[in-house]
């Protein structure tokens, strides 16, 4: 328990530190939207090319993996749908139910498997986004378009999609990583160097960021689609993508990574991303918000029963 806590306090404290600056007005609006533009477009991906690179993704667990989250996303979704007229009767409250509920922060994600697994978190990590950013970005899209307020949503889905899951920059860094890798050619020494100083700064920044996207001011009438969100997201989704990885028997390292994914908030893009589509933002940016400090209690439980389980 005690690794847990070392893992989880610094990235709380980080998100709670961002969320006091920008409340303190410690810098302009501007400078946190650049810092977060920063962290994802340059620094993480600086960071995961450099570590995946010279990573041991040997018996790495893709099939397995992509199965286990599957398998709890599509359950996650089916619940979702199936209690929709109770949980989130407005179409827009729906679709932010659905991207909020599926959609995990990489930040927290990579700063606990990392301090948890050191040089082997790079590759959990990277394991975890295969596993679940692309299908989780393609559901979100198809339901924020289908309960879209806005009649130009829709044209714009598919380059929505392509952006968000061939484009997307993190993506990218763990192809190119494990291309690298692979190719057993190595990181010539100069661009090594820039690589780890600027992978340096991207969990810092990145946290935050983070804590400076939250927006407390959105939860009030929010009512019962947030509820659900901070059920399904911080309880339900980890219970079944936990089942299937015990029952897959992935490798413990994996299959915590794993779990955390699907333990932690969702990502403060899924405001952005709402506001793309023509969403609901007000009912995300509440989601965003409580689902963070209400996974400060839940998130240690999880890597608990991860310790008990798996």
């Amino acid at each position: 328990m005690s690794d847990t806590f070392a893992a989880i306090a610094p990235v709380v404290a980080l998100i709670l530190l961002g969320w006091a600056l920008r409340r303190a007005e410690f810098a302009p609006e501007a400078f946190w939207s650049g810092i977060d533009r920063l962290t994802y477009f340059i620094l993480l991906p600086c960071l995961l090319v450099n570590g995946l690179s010279g990573a041991n993704l040997d018996e790495l667990p893709v099939g397995d993996a992509v199965l286990a989250v599957s398998a709890g996303v599509l359950a996650a979704v089916v619940l979702m749908h199936a209690v929709r007229r109770a949980v989130a009767p407005k179409p827009g409250a729906y679709g932010a139910l659905v991207q909020c509920s599926l959609r995990g922060n990489n930040y927290p994600v990579l700063a606990i498997v990392v301090a948890l697994f050191d040089d082997v978190g790079l590759s959990a990590f990277a394991l975890s986004l295969i596993a679940f950013v692309p299908l989780t970005n393609l559901i979100s899209v198809i339901a924020l378009v289908r309960t879209s307020s806005g009649k130009g949503a829709a044209p714009n889905a598919l380059a929505l999609i392509v952006r968000q899951i061939l484009l997307n920059p993190i993506l990218i860094a763990v192809a190119l990583g494990l291309a690298i890798n692979l190719a057993d050619t190595g990181i010539p020494g100069p661009a090594d160097g820039i690589l780890q100083v600027l992978g340096r700064a991207a969990l810092p920044l990145g946290l935050l960021a983070v804590g400076a996207g939250l927006a407390f001011d959105a939860t009030a009438g929010s009512g019962r689609a947030v509820l659900a969100s901070l059920a399904v997201k911080l309880l339900l989704l980890p219970g079944f993508v936990l089942v299937g990885l015990h029952s897959l028997e992935i490798e413990v390292t994996y299959a915590t990574a794993l779990l955390i994914h699907a333990a932690v908030p969702c990502s403060v893009s899924t405001y952005a991303f709402a506001r793309q589509l023509r969403g609901d933002a007000k009912t995300t940016a509440a989601m965003i918000a409580t689902q963070t400090v209400v996974s400060i209690v839940t998130l240690p439980l999880w890597l608990w029963l991860a310790t008990e389980i798996l």
